[in-house]
């Protein structure tokens, strides 16, 4: 399980309690659910718990934040016992309004499947009464219960004057002293309230599962025993109070949840009107991602999924005038930056009256909608987690155009001196060089950090700007374009999250976060609410909590200010491909973020290291991924490979193969999905120049998923010193010598 409270807690092991299957004989039918009701009473809960949740954090060098809830109107704070730890910390408790509590932590459990933690509110005024959550009875949770949990998730922009994330679930298990909901949880969730229709308290946020579906919370059965013991900073021997807690609360089966395909059939009817507003983007027969019609031969789809595999790519679609599946040219016509979004001619096309349906209604937080598929029917059902969300560059610093080096101070000649290039950078694939004084952008002097940030803060990915350098005395320009960050120094969003996330991920303005779950490639997808109405545009999974949607009304004014120009939109559809260059060290990265996705079944993940992206689900031979390399000199290269696979999964044989040449391997094993190790493929020789194609594929059909795969590392090996033998130059002996046929000596 993950323990999500504090931000960068690692992963620790599946628990055993994940393994049982949903009891037989289940009598739910989705067709009973009254879902309109259900989302009225959400949005009435949310608002009321809303003002009780908040945000704690514990500074200093450990610090780390999570949530709480209000359960005294004098400032008793509820929260998980890991999140506490120990009796007698000071932290900080802050509200959604904004202001700020001293808090110190009295007694925190966190013993098999009791999770809980206590805070004191300590400079609270006399005269002040704060809004606390009212616990459900004892005894009357059950299983099927829809639920809500509100909390701090770490992927959620950070704003101190904000309300928390909502999301709704099922109970799926209720055992011991735990609960198993399908609302997901992420890193600064622990602590949070999950709670009911009626705004009762009946559990609190602990941990997660890989999958989003996999949540555990403490109970409220198990808070009302334990919450007396945790009013004391001495909870006195536990051990025996304990053993009645233990459960298996674990589920994997999809019955009476929110993502049960028999559930899920029943919105199809919701979704129906706009499947002919959707196409599918492919290259050759592989998904790219998703399309939406807007008009007469358009189209659009999200910019940087898209531009992974816009090279011959093909939008696949019902034709509207013989209802026919047609396939037809995709060409960029246009790119928003902001939104990440590129409009496309495809001829053919017409934007059906049902995408005239928009929602006039604000939506808020606890609105319920639907995520469609490439088929138009219902892919995912969630609620608005945060009506208002301002995912800027200022907090997606991952998402904003990235030059690529570091630098000092210069004096003389006043500037910049670079100190690093980044490989595969934006720098790198300019010719910037270490040892270059950056004197100019755009013919404006930059001195210091502050003046660099100015000159790109406000730029978008495929800006173009010209540099002045200062070479060794000689002054260059170089023009250079703004690229996305390569994944080797890509740092990831905070969390715990191990479900793939989407390149781009923020800096798109105000947008509102959804909790359905699709998977990363299902990008670009329409969303509508319980009446059909169009909401929005998904534009990017952000973690397994927030599916980040666009208001609709953004997409249309987006389209209003676009200008068709094909030559710039082919040009910024490049700078969202990262071009792999060589590092000073001689090594050559292919980082899986940086990979093209050859297959279907292949998905993103974060399994890796520190959250690192990787790539998993490798069930088919046609399974493989794809990168750009740029070759400065020929040469001979020791081939690395980090990737992570169970014993039992091992052994599939695997090829690398850069331009014309190849070495291959096997899988090797780890000890589990999770444990990542490096193994050597072998040796390659590469006598190709400029830029070439490198391909990882399997070479023959896995038992089961070939790898959870990471990284290759190529390190290019010190050419063999070259044997070089010089004439013999032979000198006669004086005649003195005697013998006029033996040389004096050897000159080499």
């Amino acid at each position: 399980m993950l323990f999500i409270g504090l931000v960068g807690l690692t992963l620790v092991g599946i628990n055993h309690a994940l393994a049982s299957p949903m009891p037989a004989g289940s009598t739910w039918r989705s067709e009973e659910i009254d879902l309109p009701a259900i989302e009225k009473r959400a949005i009435q809960a949310i608002d009321q718990v809303a003002q009780s949740t908040v945000l704690v954090t514990f500074r200093g060098r450990a610090g780390s934040s999570a949530s709480g809830v209000i359960i005294d109107s004098r400032g008793l704070v509820l929260t998980a016992g890991h999140v506490g730890d120990r009796p007698g910390r000071r932290g900080v408790i802050t509200l959604p309004d904004g202001r700020e509590f001293r808090g110190r932590t009295l007694g925190q459990i966190f013993e098999g499947d009791v999770d809980l933690g206590l805070i004191q509110i300590e400079n609270l005024p006399d005269d002040e009464s704060l809004p606390a959550v009212e616990l459900a009875p004892e005894n009357e949770t059950q299983e099927g219960d829809w639920v809500l949990t509100l909390g701090y998730a770490a992927a959620i922009s950070e704003i101190r004057h904000s309300e928390p994330a909502a999301r709704i679930g099922r109970i799926v298990a209720v055992d011991g002293g735990e609960i198993a909901v399908d609302s997901p949880f992420d890193a600064g969730d622990s602590g949070g309230p999950i709670i009911d229709l009626d705004g009762r308290l009946v559990g609190i946020v602990s941990r997660c599962g890989h999958e989003s579906w996999q949540n555990i919370g403490t109970g409220v059965d198990a808070i009302h025993a334990f919450l007396p013991r945790l009013k004391s900073e001495d909870l006195g021997d536990l051990d025996t109070d304990l053993e009645d807690w233990n459960g298996n609360t674990g589920r994997r089966s999809a019955r009476n949840t929110k993502r049960d395909p028999r559930f899920l059939a029943t919105l199809n009817a919701l979704t129906a009107p706009i499947k002919r507003g959707i196409v599918e983007l492919r290259n050759e027969d592989r998904l790219v991602t998703f399309g939406t019609v807007v008009g007469e031969n358009r189209v659009i789809a999200k910019a940087s999924l898209f531009a992974r595999q816009s090279r011959n790519a093909m939008a696949v679609f019902t034709s509207p005038a013989t209802g026919r599946t047609v396939a037809e040219t995709a060409k960029p016509l246009a790119i928003d930056a902001e939104l990440d979004l590129v409009l496309l001619e495809v001829s053919g096309v017409a934007m059906p009256e049902s995408l005239k349906n928009v929602r006039v209604t604000p939506v808020q937080s606890g609105t319920m909608v639907i995520v469609t598929d490439d088929d138009g029917d219902a892919a995912a059902f969630g609620i608005v987690a945060r009506d208002v969300d301002s995912l800027a560059n200022e907090s997606a610093i991952e998402d904003r155009p990235f030059i690529g080096v570091a630098y000092e101070t210069n004096r003389r000649p006043t500037g910049l001196r670079i100190t690093q290039v980044v490989p595969s950078s934006s720098a790198a694939r300019a010719g910037v060089a270490v040892g270059d004084v950056l004197l100019t952008i755009d013919g404006r002097p930059v001195q210091d950090r502050r003046g660099l940030s100015a000159e790109i803060g406000n730029a978008t990915i495929g800006d173009r700007r010209t540099l002045t350098l200062d070479r060794a005395g000689e002054r260059l320009e170089i023009k250079l374009e703004l690229g996305i960050r390569p994944g080797g120094s890509t740092r990831g969003l905070p969390g715990n999250t191990s479900t793939g996330v989407s390149r781009l991920s923020g800096g798109f303005g105000d947008v509102f976060l959804v909790d359905a779950d699709v998977p990363a490639h299902a990008i670009g997808a329409l969303v509508v609410d319980l009446k059909g109405q169009l909401v929005g545009w998904a534009i990017a999974k952000r973690s397994r909590t927030s599916l980040v949607v666009i208001p609709w009304a953004r997409v249309l004014e987006s389209l209003d200010r676009l200008e068709p120009d094909e030559d710039d939109a082919s040009r910024r559809l490049c700078a969202y491909r990262v071009l792999v260059t060589e590092g000073r060290d001689g090594s050559i990265g292919l980082e899986a973020d940086d990979a093209f996705p050859i297959g279907d079944e292949i998905r993103r993940e974060k399994l890796a290291p520190e959250g690192g992206t990787t790539w998993g689900y490798w069930t088919d031979a046609d399974d493989a991924l794809e990168w750009t390399i740029r070759i400065e000199q020929p040469g001979r290269f020791r081939v690395t490979i980090e990737q992570a696979c169970p014993r039992r999964d091992s052994g599939t044989p695997i090829r690398l193969t850069v331009g014309n040449h190849e070495v291959d391997g096997r899988v090797e094993s780890t000890e589990s999905w999770s444990q990542f190790a490096e193994f050597s493929l072998g040796e390659i020789e590469i006598d190709d120049i400029g830029e070439v194609t490198a391909v990882l594929k399997p070479l023959a059909s896995p038992r089961g998923s070939v790898m959870s795969f990471s990284r290759i590392r190529l390190d290019r090996l010190p050419e063999p010193p070259t044997l070089r033998i010089a004439p013999l130059e032979i000198q006669k002996e004086s005649e003195s010598s005697g013998d006029p046929g033996r040389p004096s000596r050897v000159r080499p």
